[in-house]
């Protein structure tokens, strides 16, 4: 209750402190509400949905925004797009393709515990195109990677959590951010964000994120795993009963039923046509409408299941809210002067200094923010305009800043949803995500900025 009346109270003060001339009472008010929606997410004092559904109904009631803006981001065809592509990752994990998949890289790989550390990481990539939500992809492989663990004798319960499931948990956790970072339709926030980005000119369409993605996270796939088998060793180096557990697995499976083909052909489709695209000129939303289509017809997902699925509305809502908020600020004007100011702080410094400190101050912010989507809305735009006013390639700029707000995940515990279900298992603790969390985030911008800046200059 106390967070809560003093969200209010702040919300009030803000509201009425004496806004710089140099913005409208528009913006101003507008910023009162988005700052106060957001901090109320951060701290606690709300959830994201009634956070965001109160902080419409002031800026709708109050005169802000008016109700035609207000409700543009239900028709938005980003936010249709994140809900159809969540209803097909439904659909994925029902037919067990999902499962099959990752069961099929760890009797591949799943020999050693940093080869099975690769495989689930690998797994996560391979499916990631198709599922728009992080949180949906943890789901899918943690009952893999805990009973992996179990089989193998590695039980938090026991004491005996850091002979293999540690290692693997904290390797999927950060995975997924990385996975994420990979393709343009593997998180909620990377359309919103390259939305946001069009505005400032830059046009991010599905190939153009994973030709410039693809050279640093291959890297970061490669390097970061490995150094976290050194900082944070498993105590069991060999795993030769999960190839085995793997099989036996398959085996109770069986051959892929009627509803896995299926869905892999469906599934195929969506990565052809989103990856092509740009190229055809056809809307990603109606390609995955046409997905979402053939599933229903073809009754590997029912009707009824999509009347079941309420997390998808929930998502929509205040996902839709937040974003309009967000670009509002943005044409109002907001979001130029934040970044005129922030580009005021540090001009005079080395063009490529300033770029490297204007991503870098942006993944030090995330350890105040619980969501990443939150802190993409809130800051993307600031960052680009300061970017921008400076003479940054805002392309480039933009591509950094959208990759590392996957990436800094791990940052902190509550740094993104699926964070919450690896630590809750046991295996990880919240003050070891803090510290290698925090290592691995820094060596994920040290590589992104080596090796993925002068290979976007390359193919851009």
């Amino acid at each position: 209750m106390i967070k809560k009346i003093a969200i209010i109270l702040s919300g009030i003060i803000l509201w009425f402190l004496p806004h710089p001339t140099e913005i409208s009472p528009e913006a101003w008010h507008l910023f009162a509400i988005f700052f106060t929606t957001i901090l109320s997410i951060v701290i606690g004092a709300f959830n994201i949905l009634v956070a965001s559904v109160f902080g419409m109904v002031i800026a709708v009631t109050t005169g802000t925004i008016d109700p035609g803006h207000a409700f543009s981001g239900f028709s938005n065809d980003i936010v249709l797009l994140i809900v159809v592509a969540f209803l097909i990752a439904k659909a994925v994990v029902k037919s067990g393709l999902g499962n099959r998949i990752a069961l099929l890289m760890i009797r591949r790989f799943g020999k050693t515990t940093l080869g099975l550390g690769y495989s689930l990481i690998a797994t996560d990539m391979i499916i990631a195109p198709a599922f728009p939500s992080n949180t949906a992809r943890s789901g899918l492989l943690f009952p893999i990677i805990y009973s992996i663990s179990m089989v193998n004798g590695s039980d938090p319960e026991k004491g005996t959590e850091k002979k293999l499931g540690s290692f693997l948990m904290f390797a999927s956790m950060f995975g997924i951010g990385l996975s994420s970072a990979m393709w343009l339709t593997a998180m909620a926030a990377n359309p919103a964000g390259a939305a946001i980005a069009e505005s400032y000119g830059v046009n991010i369409g599905f190939g153009t994120w994973v030709l410039a993605s693809f050279v640093p996270t291959i890297i970061a796939a490669i390097v970061i795993p490995w150094v976290l088998y050194k900082i944070y060793p498993p105590q069991m180096k060999l795993t030769p009963n999960a190839p085995i557990h793997a099989l036996e697995e398959l085996k109770k499976m069986g051959k892929m039923s009627r509803d896995e083909i299926i869905t892999a052909i469906v599934f195929a489709f969506l990565v052809i046509f989103w990856a092509l695209s740009d190229v055809l000129n056809i809307n990603k939303t109606i390609i995955a409408f046409l997905g979402l289509g053939l599933l229903l017809v073809t009754n590997v997902f029912k009707v009824k299941e999509i009347k079941k699925e309420g997390e998808a509305l929930t998502t929509m809502i205040w996902f839709s809210i937040l974003y309009i908020m967000s670009s509002q600020l943005n044409e109002l004007g907001f979001m130029d002067y934040v970044g005129n100011a922030l580009a005021i702080q540090i001009e005079g410094l080395n063009q490529h200094f300033a770029f490297f400190l204007l991503v870098f101050v942006y993944i030090i912010f995330h350890y105040l923010f619980v969501s990443q989507t939150a802190h993409m809305l809130a800051l993307l735009g600031v960052f680009l305009g300061a970017g921008k006013s400076l003479g940054i390639d805002t392309t480039s700029l933009a591509l950094m800043l959208l990759f590392a707000t996957n990436y800094f995940s791990v940052i902190t515990p509550q740094g993104s949803s699926c964070n919450i279900l690896y630590i809750s298992s046991g295996y990880i603790t919240p003050k070891e995500v803090y510290k290698y969390g925090g290592i691995l985030t820094f060596l994920s911008f040290v590589i992104y900025m080596v090796f993925g800046l002068p290979w976007i200059s390359l193919v851009m």
